[in-house]
């Protein structure tokens, strides 16, 4: 059996406020063209199909119509993300998709009420378990009651896992089943990148490795970078199609091909997408910049390194690139950088400490003055400087000529 594993779609994102629906297009199609070729007998998608809980009307009609093409060549299974509504993800399962080939696992379900999902293929039969992502702020009352759900949320997940994996096993018939388990979770271990929400991947909501059914392949969405699951466990995260933001630069995104048999291990083949607007950093001289001649369709980000406060780097930058979208460009300017003095450089510094007067005196010489003129305002400086240094009253003649009173 052929299964097709697919992940974290996120329409309706934008990084560094560019929209992504083109690159995401790009790769959906690159999705379909795949599906076309391998012929899977089911399409796992493990969670956030979009990127906002209230996503916009376009954002919809694109994930719908890629469903439903793919569902045209096998059963598709959407497991609920912690970016996705279930209620919109149980409205598209009763309303816009009833009946048809398309599966929305909007909640945890107990096994005895669906939540053992099966597809045949042959004289083969897929039997697949999947955990939508689960709130660490609500109860997940089919499998929790209120004591069991003030415990540590890794031990949360692990009650229903072990629910799930016993109801895989009910009725396992070992010469034509195989064994799936799919999940929206952060399993600790996992490398993350800057794009997940932080909250959600941190160790608050963790769950272990260990905990996971076993299974012939478990495929798990939620971690934007593609990896082999930690632990003994065969799975994967199939991660994000496109480089969310920078710290996905250098991923190669895949989707990822199972080819599973009863009583085997399955095999797992990693499908490259490719994008024609790559994320891309840059640093450099504005020279060394306008030297580089692969920069394409980048989406970019781009510092310039100079001596002095240079304008125009952004037009420059756009004139020798046409292609590229620049995200931001920033200037590190070495004339306004702050320099940091060791202690011992410090202590030198204050010995050498120049006079308060003179130290005014470039004050005003870079500031300028509005009413007295420099020299005025100099002396007065320096006669108010003298008193608090004599702890006595500072006198002023020129004020008190003018009959102002201190």
């Amino acid at each position: 059996m052929r299964v097709l594993h697919v992940s974290d779609w996120h329409l309706g994102i934008t990084t560094y406020r560019q929209d992504r629906r083109p690159d995401l297009e790009e790769v959906l199609e690159q999705t379909l063209a795949h599906a076309r070729e391998c012929k899977p007998h089911l399409v796992i998608h493990t969670g956030d199909l979009f990127h906002h809980v209230r996503p916009g009307l376009e954002d919809v009609r694109l994930a719908c119509e890629t469903l439903r093409r793919l569902s045209e060549l096998a059963p598709v299974v959407v497991v609920c993300g912690n970016h996705d509504s279930p209620a919109q993800l149980r409205f598209l399962d009763e309303f816009v998709f009833p009946g048809e080939r398309l599966h929305f696992v909007d909640v945890p379900r107990h096994p005895r009420d669906g939540g053992i999902l099966e597809f045949e293929a042959g004289r083969e039969r897929a039997r697949l378990a999947a955990i939508p992502f689960i709130s660490g702020e609500r109860m997940v009352e089919v499998f929790e009651d209120p004591k069991t759900w003030m415990t540590g949320y890794a031990d949360r997940v692990r009650r229903i896992q072990e629910a799930l994996g016993e109801g895989l096993r009910d009725g396992y018939q070992g010469e034509r089943d195989i064994l799936l388990f799919a999940a929206h979770l952060h399993v600790t271990g996992a490398q993350v990148t800057r794009s997940e929400r932080p909250l959600h991947v941190s160790d608050s909501y963790a769950a272990h490795a260990e905990a996971i059914p076993s299974v012939s392949y478990a495929a798990f969405g939620h971690i934007h970078k593609p990896q082999r699951l930690p632990g003994n466990q065969l799975g994967w995260y199939a991660g994000s199609p496109v480089a969310l933001d920078f710290g996905e630069e250098h991923d190669q995104k895949v989707m990822l091909l199972i080819e599973a048999a009863p009583g085997r291990p399955a095999q797992v083949t990693d499908l490259p997408y490719t994008t024609t607007r790559p994320l891309r950093r840059v640093t450099g001289t504005l020279e060394e910049l306008l030297a580089l001649t692969d920069i394409g369709h980048s989406l970019c980000l781009a510092t310039v390194t100079t001596e002095e406060p240079t304008s125009g780097l952004a037009d420059s930058l756009r004139a020798a690139w046409p292609d590229c979208t620049l995200l931001e460009v920033v200037e590190d300017c070495a004339a306004r950088r702050v320099e940091v003095l060791s202690a011992d450089h410090a202590e030198r510094d204050e010995e050498a400490e120049r006079p308060m007067a003179e130290l005014f005196a470039d004050y005003l010489a870079e500031t300028g003055t509005q009413i007295a003129t420099r020299g005025e305002a100099l002396a007065a400086f320096e006669r108010l400087h003298a008193a608090v240094e004599a702890n006595a009253a500072p006198e002023f003649p020129e004020l008190a000529a003018a009959e102002v009173t201190l």
